[in-house]
C-alpha cells in the first residue's frame, strides 16, 4: 500500500509541475518503517526516508525543508488518515553512493597564508587517516577552515544580514558566509551564482556534520572524508573567486 502512496504522490507532484520534489522523489531509494500499534483500530504509521542520489541532494539542499513538508502533505492527502499515515519523512543523501574517483586534490593558493596552511595540513591528515578519529580529526579541520575563512572576508561593518535576528557572531561561519555573498554578489546577475555559492556551504557543513555522526562504517567515513575535504577546498576557491569580483 505505501508504495502506492508513493507512486500517487510522484504523479501530485508531476500535476503541479513541481519539478523540485518529482526530482528528489524519482533519484532516490524509498525506505519505509511501519510503527507497532498498540491497538488494531489504529491506522498503519509509517515512517518513510528518501535516499537521494547525493548530486540531487546537492542540487536541491536549499528547497529540502520545503519538499520535505510538501511530500508528507501529499502523503496524508492521498489516503484516509484513520488507515495510514505518515508520521515522519526524512530526505537525505545516500552516502552509499558517493564515490571519489580521484583523491588527487590540491590546495587551492589563496592570498591568505593560514588558510594555505590549513589545506596543506588537511591533505596530509587525509593520506594517513585509516579509522573513526582520524576522519573525524578531518571533519574538524574541515570546519575549522571554514570559520577562519568566514572571519577573514566577513566584515561585521559592511556586511549585514537581509533578515534580522540571523546570528552572524564568530563561530556562525554558515549565516556569515551566507550575508557575506548575499552583500557581495547583489542584483539578479548574480542569481544563480548566489544560490550556487549557498548550496556549497550548506552541503559542506551537512557533510562535515553527518561524517562526525557516523562512526560505525568506516568506510562510508572515508567516502565523507573525501567528500568534506574537496568540498571544503571548493569553497575555498569560490570565496578567492568572489572576493576577487
Amino acid at each position: 500500500m505505501i508504495e502506492t502512496l508513493k507512486y500517487l504522490v510522484k504523479e501530485i507532484c508531476k500535476s503541479k509541475n513541481d519539478f523540485s520534489s518529482l526530482e528528489i522523489i524519482e533519484n532516490s531509494d524509498f525506505e519505509y518503517t511501519l510503527d507497532t500499534k498498540q491497538y488494531n483500530f489504529e491506522p498503519d504509521i509509517y515512517r518513510v526516508c528518501f535516499k537521494v542520489l547525493p548530486t540531487i541532494f546537492v542540487k536541491h539542499i536549499d528547497q529540502i525543508n520545503r519538499i520535505n513538508g510538501i511530500i508528507e502533505h501529499y502523503f496524508n492527502s492521498v489516503f484516509d488518515q484513520n488507515i495510514i499515515k505518515v508520521k515522519k519523512i526524512e530526505i537525505k543523501p545516500d552516502i552509499d553512493k558517493i564515490s571519489i574517483l580521484n583523491t588527487e586534490v590540491s590546495i587551492i593558493e589563496t592570498p591568505w597564508d593560514e588558510i594555505n596552511v590549513l589545506q596543506k595540513q588537511l591533505i596530509n591528515i587525509m593520506k594517513t587517516s585509516s579509522n573513526a578519529i582520524d576522519f573525524q580529526n578531518i571533519g574538524n579541520t574541515c570546519r575549522t577552515i571554514m570559520d577562519k575563512l568566514a572571519r577573514i572576508v566577513f566584515n561585521p561593518e559592511i556586511h549585514k544580514p537581509s533578515i534580522s535576528g540571523v546570528d552572524v557572531s564568530n563561530g556562525k561561519f554558515k549565516n556569515q558566509f551566507h550575508t557575506y555573498i548575499s552583500q557581495t554578489l547583489q542584483g539578479n546577475s548574480n542569481k544563480e551564482l548566489r544560490q550556487f555559492a549557498k548550496s556549497s556551504i550548506d552541503f559542506t557543513e551537512n557533510a562535515i556534520d553527518l561524517m562526525n555522526q557516523t562512526t560505525h562504517k568506516l568506510d562510508v567515513q572515508k567516502h565523507f572524508a573525501e567528500v568534506c575535504i574537496i568540498s571544503t577546498i571548493s569553497i575555498i576557491s569560490l570565496i578567492k573567486a568572489i572576493n576577487e569580483v
